[in-house]
C-alpha cells in the first residue's frame, strides 16, 4: 500500500463483520498503517452485540452473503450508533439492493476492492465527519431553542422505501395519515413543477407516478421548512421563495444526473439534497434575523461569497449548519455531503459524479433568489471542480437547461 494515502487519524476503533467479500490481509494493511484497533465478528447478530458493548468509529461489513439481512442489521446499526463511518463492502447486487445501501452506507465498495481503496473510503467519510461535527457547529445548533424532530410519516414512508415490498396502495395508506400531506402531495403532482397533461386526483395514482423515494423526500423538505416560519422579524428574503427555488435546483440537479445516465438512486440523492442544500439559511435567519442581516449586508459590500461571511461573523455557514442538522436525523451520507459542500464542492475527494456535482451546477446556473440586500445566495460555478470531474463539454448543455428553468424561478 503507498504510503501517501496513509490517515492522520490514530487510536481509531474498527469493527469488522467478515464474509467472503472482505479481505483480511487488506484490513490488515490498512489497520497496521493507521494504528487501528480491529475487532473482528463473523455475524450479523455478533455485531449488533458488540456495537451494544463498545463504541466503533468506523464498521466495514461484508454483505453478499445476505444482503437483505445485513441492511437490517445496518439500519439497526445507525440506531444503535449513529456517529460510526459505515463502509459496505460487496458483491452483485440487484439496484433495488444497492440503493437501498446507499442510504445507510457513508461508502460502498466492490469485494475485490483495494487496501488502497477502503482507505481512501474511509479517509473521505472521515474528512466529512470531522467537518461536520465541528464543536463550535453543535454548540450552535444547541442554542436553538426547539429543533424539529422527523414527522411520523417520514419514518413511515422511509420504512416502506427500505423494505422494497410496499405497493402503491399501502404507501397511499401511510401518506393519508396525514390530511395536510395527501392535499399537498395531490397540490404539488398536479403544479406546473411536474407538468401533467391530465389532473390527478388519487392518492393511489399520484404515488404510481411521482414514486415512494420522491414523496418521502418531499415530505422530510416541506415538513422542515415549515418548522422554521418567517416571522415579521425577518424581511431581506422571502423563506417560501427559497423553498420554491430548492425544488426547483432539485428538479434541474436530477435533470443533470439524467444528463450523465447516473442511475435512479444517485438520481434521487441528488434531489433530496437539491431540496434541503439552503435549509440552514433559513435555519440562521430564523436564530438571529438582525445579525443575519447583517452578514448578508457585509457579504454585499465586501463581494465575498454569503458562506465566507457567515463563517467569519456567525462561527457557522448555513451549509454547515443545514449538514449538521440532516446528520442528526441520519439522512443518507452522499446526501449530507452534497449539502455540506455545495457551494466549494472542489473540497470533496471524489472524482466520481455524486450527487454533490448535480446540486452544485444546479445551484450555481439557476438565478439567485432575489432580497432587498442585493447578496447573492447562490452558488458560484466552481469550474477547476467540473473540469476535474471530466465534465466540462456537458457546460452548454446545462447552460441551456438552466435558461428554462430560469423561467420558472421568474414565473
Amino acid at each position: 500500500m503507498d504510503a501517501k494515502v496513509k490517515l492522520t487519524l490514530h487510536d481509531k476503533n474498527i469493527l469488522v463483520c467478515r464474509s467472503a467479500s472482505l479481505k483480511d490481509e487488506d484490513i490488515n494493511t490498512v489497520a497496521d498503517l493507521n494504528n487501528w484497533s480491529v475487532c473482528r465478528v463473523d455475524s450479523a447478530e455478533k455485531m449488533l452485540e458488540r456495537i451494544q458493548q463498545q463504541h466503533f468509529d468506523i464498521i466495514i461489513v461484508g454483505v453478499s452473503d445476505n444482503p437483505e439481512q445485513m441492511l437490517a442489521a445496518l439500519m439497526l446499526v445507525i440506531q444503535a450508533s449513529p456517529n460510526s463511518i459505515r463502509i459496505v463492502v460487496s458483491g452483485n447486487l440487484s439496484p433495488t439492493i444497492a440503493a437501498r445501501i446507499s442510504e445507510v452506507a457513508h461508502s460502498s465498495l466492490p469485494e475485490n476492492c483495494t487496501d488502497v481503496q477502503l482507505s481512501l473510503s474511509v479517509e473521505q467519510a472521515l474528512k466529512v465527519a470531522g467537518l461536520i461535527h465541528k464543536p463550535e457547529i453543535r454548540d450552535f445548533i444547541g442554542r436553538i431553542e426547539r429543533l424539529p424532530s422527523l414527522p411520523d410519516i417520514y419514518e413511515a414512508l422511509n420504512r416502506a422505501l427500505m423494505s422494497g415490498h410496499s405497493s402503491a396502495r399501502e404507501i397511499a395508506q401511510i401518506v393519508e395519515r396525514d390530511p395536510v400531506m395527501s392535499a399537498k402531495v395531490l397540490q404539488l403532482v398536479n403544479s406546473a413543477f411536474f407538468g401533467l397533461e391530465r389532473q390527478i386526483y388519487r392518492l393511489n395514482e399520484a404515488v404510481t407516478i411521482l414514486g415512494v423515494r420522491l414523496i418521502r423526500d418531499l415530505t422530510l423538505a416541506s415538513h422542515l421548512f415549515e418548522a422554521f416560519p418567517q416571522s415579521s422579524a425577518w424581511t431581506s428574503f422571502s423563506f417560501s421563495e427559497i423553498h420554491s427555488r430548492s425544488m426547483l435546483v432539485a428538479r434541474f440537479a436530477q435533470d443533470i444526473c439524467r444528463s450523465v445516465k447516473a442511475d435512479r438512486h444517485l438520481q434521487g440523492q441528488a434531489f433530496l439534497a437539491g431540496l434541503l442544500h439552503d435549509f440552514g439559511m433559513i435555519v440562521l435567519a430564523s436564530h438571529d434575523p438582525e445579525k443575519y442581516r447583517i452578514v448578508m449586508s457585509k457579504a454585499t459590500e465586501l463581494s465575498q461569497p454569503l458562506y465566507v461571511v457567515e463563517k467569519m461573523n456567525i462561527g457557522v455557514s448555513h451549509a454547515e449548519a443545514g449538514a449538521y442538522m440532516l446528520g442528526l436525523w441520519n439522512l443518507p451520507p452522499k446526501v449530507i455531503e452534497a449539502v455540506l459542500f455545495h457551494h466549494f464542492p472542489g473540497s470533496s475527494p471524489s472524482n466520481d459524479f455524486q450527487p454533490l456535482t448535480a446540486v452544485h451546477i444546479a445551484d450555481a446556473l439557476l438565478p439567485s433568489v432575489g432580497n432587498g440586500i442585493g447578496c447573492s445566495v447562490s452558488s458560484q460555478l466552481a469550474l477547476k471542480y467540473v473540469e476535474r470531474l471530466g465534465l466540462k463539454n456537458h457546460l452548454s448543455q446545462w447552460e441551456m437547461m438552466a435558461n428554462e428553468y430560469a423561467v420558472k424561478v421568474s414565473d
